[in-house]
Order: structure tokens, then sequence, then C-alpha cells
């Protein structure tokens, strides 16, 4: 019998401090000193899994801080995968590598890796490049995880609850951090953002307030961190459910929430949601679809189509219909979800709540049904019948607002028009530099070809 495949993993070489950086784990091999290196699953969350690796191989608890940011090499040779962690309990990394090394002492040919050496003398400040608070963000220091576990007890002691010590770490870094608390109920989330999803804390606290049904209740901020702490939603992940029903009460409540938004949108505006007005959106085609043949032009790939500059000004040309439609059908601009997936939605008995507001928008609300609707195609039912179903459970919703011929015309274009709402407002097309980076310069040629056949879809209509 064949035996399955090992999925594909990345290797990471990990600075793991204790005793507040001034202990670090190294390694003694045959050529000389390195650091650890562990090895997790490619594409998947990094701080959770390096985590749990140091637990299963070494048997300690870890934290993680952040990713390291390695300076160029003088060689101009590429260099491995850096993460800064640190040891719960200090003592127990003596077990590890009971033989300490006197790091004032460390040699470049003490290392089996020079890369690694050089690693080190940045991270321990060698250089003048010491990892410490001032070097960005309020989590780029030792011991933060130690000042958000403290402060998450504060806000739990109040509710009648305490941290019962377990915790999943899902994200780390010197601005960001995604942390699950098991209390002594339920669980709680702690979050925090930075740059460049800084708006998500001001929009977060504004649903919370205005919207309180369909977010987690938030039970506490702290704006020196752009950090909240929520109660964990319960109910089922929409991401492990197939079942037609359970999707179409998701887009009955994704209906229910931006009706209840039509009161509120000049505040998220302000709060930081991104502006995908028909108006707004019109304001930048010309410029967008400009870039996008530049970017198009560039292509050197002969497995997928190239677009022609006339055929990416048949699609500004029909978005600039289309759009003109929205403003003319006046469909009122309501909140979205501009990265709505299953991932973001948890689904109960009586309700439903969305979460991860950093790609909040305003706009035609037609826009986040049709991401939902993707998603539904793949994971339940792509049969006309069952679409369909799916649909007109969002649609019946809109009857009290849109006469129906209306609200049908809009559904139809949205496929064009969401995925141009989407790259116009969350993605950097305005950035020289970033534009050019290859993956997000590949992604935008996806993006315009999908534009391309919804625009040749509705031109067949």
């Amino acid at each position: 019998m064949p035996q399955s495949q090992e999925p594909p993993k990345d290797a990471w070489r990990v600075l793991l401090f204790a005793r507040n950086g001034s202990e670090l784990l190294l390694l003694k091999r045959s050529s000389g000193l390195c650091l650890p290196e562990l090895r997790i699953p490619r594409s998947q969350r990094v701080a959770p899994n390096l985590n749990a690796e140091a637990r299963r191989v070494w048997k300690l608890d870890t934290v993680c801080l952040s990713p390291f940011e390695v300076s160029p090499s003088p060689c101009g040779n590429g260099h491995p995968n850096y993460h800064l962690m640190e040891v719960r309990k200090p003592e127990e990394l003596a077990r590890v590598a009971p033989n300490f090394v006197d790091l004032c002492s460390l040699r470049e040919d003490s290392f089996a890796d020079a890369r690694d050496y050089a690693i080190v003398r940045q991270a321990m400040g060698v250089d003048g490049t010491v990892y410490k608070e001032d070097s960005g963000g309020p989590f780029s220091q030792f011991g933060a995880f130690e000042s958000i576990s403290a402060w998450v007890e504060e806000q739990l002691r109040p509710l009648g609850l305490s941290w019962n010590g377990s915790f999943r770490q899902l994200q780390a870094d010197t601005s960001f951090a995604l942390i699950r608390f098991s209390t002594s109920r339920s669980a709680v989330w702690f979050k925090a953002v930075g740059e460049p999803n800084l708006r998500e804390f001001p929009i977060t606290r504004l649903l919370a307030s205005r919207l309180p049904q369909y977010v987690p209740e938030l039970l506490a901020t702290r704006p020196d961190w752009n950090g909240w702490l929520a109660e964990e939603a319960q109910g089922q992940g929409l991401f492990e459910s197939s079942d037609p029903t359970t999707w179409c009460k998701t887009a009955e409540s994704l209906a229910d929430l931006q009706i209840a938004s039509l009161h509120h949108p000049r505040d998220l505006i302000a709060a930081g949601a991104h502006d995908v007005r028909a108006r707004t959106l019109s304001s930048v085609l010309i410029g967008f679809f400009s870039v996008m043949e530049e970017i198009m032009q560039e292509q050197t790939k002969t497995t997928v189509r190239k677009l022609s500059v006339q055929e990416i000004g048949t699609v500004r040309d029909h978005m600039a219909a289309a759009l003109d439609e929205f403003e003319h059908t006046g469909v009122p601009d309501a909140l979205n979800h501009l990265d709505l997936n299953p991932c973001n939605v948890v689904v109960s008995s009586n309700q439903c709540k969305f979460l991860d507001w950093a790609e909040a928008g305003v706009g035609c609300p037609f826009f986040s049904m049709e991401y939902l609707r993707q998603h539904f195609l793949q994971m339940c039912s792509d049969t006309p019948a069952g679409e369909r179903t799916f649909r007109d459970a969002y649609l019946e919703r809109w009857t009290s607002i849109l006469d129906i011929a209306t609200a049908e015309r809009l559904m139809r274009l949205a496929p064009l028009t969401a995925t141009y709402a989407f790259a116009a407002s969350a993605l950097p097309w305005k950035n020289p530099q970033l534009r050019r980076l290859p993956e997000l310069a590949a992604y935008f040629r996806s993006l315009v070809r999908r534009m391309y056949r919804e625009s040749e879809r509705l031109s067949a209509d």
C-alpha cells in the first residue's frame, strides 16, 4: 500500500532566549555551534506551529516574539528564516543545553554557519541593532507575553473569570498579536494590530458599540496597544460546514447586518473602513487600469493568458458602466467585509458572528455577498438550484429596501464589480515598489483576468 506523501515543510532557525535575553539556546555540533532549527508545515501560521514543535522536540513551553529581520549579507548570499522565541520557564533551558557558552566569547569561527553568528550578534546587540523595546512596536521586548497575559487576567477578574494557564498563540510580531486564552468558563481572544491594519481597532470598537449582535462581545480595550479582549464566539466555524442550510442562514445574517449598518456609513468611513462607494471607485478607475496595463505587459509567463491593452480597456469601460448603474439605481451604502471567507464566520443555532474586520468597507452591499457566494460554490453546491436558493436567502432580506428587479441586477453585476472593489481599495496598486513584487504582480494579473472573464459573460447576456 503506497505511503502518503509528507506535506511540505519550511525550516526556521530559532533564537530561543531565556531570562530577558541573557541566555540563548545554541547547539554544539562537530562542525561548530549552530542555532536550533524547527521544521513546520508550509503555508500555515508560524507561531502556533513553532510553539508546538518546540514542545514536541524539547518539551519546552515557549512563546514566539517575532520573525527576525535579517540585515543584508555582505556576501549577497541568501539566508534562512529566523524567528525570535522565549522560554516561559527559564530554568528549563538548562535541561536542553546544560553547558552554557559565554556569549561574549563567541567568534565567527565558533559557528558551523557564519550566518548564524551574524544573527546572534544582531539579536544580542553586538552590532548596535539590539532587540529591545524601542526597536518598534508594543511587543518588541522580552516578556511581552507576560505583559499581555497579566493585562488579560486583570480584565477577567471583575467578570468573575480567571485564566487557567492554557493558551494558543496564533500570531506574534512586534505590533501584532493574536492569542486565545482559556478561562474558568469559556475562552477569550486577545488581539492587537499594527500597520497596515491599524484601522481594525477603531472599526472593531465601533461595530461592538453599534452592531453588537453581529460581532463577538468586546470585554476590554487597550488603545496604546491597539488591542482588545473579546469573548469567543460560540458556535461552529462556517469553514467546518458544507450544509447549505447553514450557509443560507449566514447569507440572511449578512443581509441583516448590512441593513442594520445603513445608519452608520459616515462613522464607519471615519473609523477607517475602505471607501468602496460607486463614486469613489469610479474616481480611481482610469488610474487603476493604467497600472494594470503596465503590470500585464510585464508578464513573462506563457502558461497563462496575457491580456492586451485593448482587452483591459474593454474591462475598464464595462466597469465604468456598471459603477454608473450603481449610482443611478440608488443602491444604499452599507457595511462590507472585503475579506469575507468561511474562517471569518461563526454560526450557532440563533446567530452569526462575523470576525476580523481589518478589510471593512462601505459601499454596495452585494460585494460581500459575492465573496461569500464564491466560497459557497466551492464548499456546498455548484448546481444552479443550490446557488439560487442561497442567493434568494440573501435577496429576500433586501426586498424591504430594493425592488427585486434592481436587487437581481446588482447581483448580476457583483462578480465583476466586487473583484474591482477589493483590488482598488485593499491592495497597494498605487505603490510602485510594492505592486511590482513578483507575487503581488501575479495576483493583480489574475484579478484582471477574472474581471475580463466576468466582463465577457455580461456582454454575452
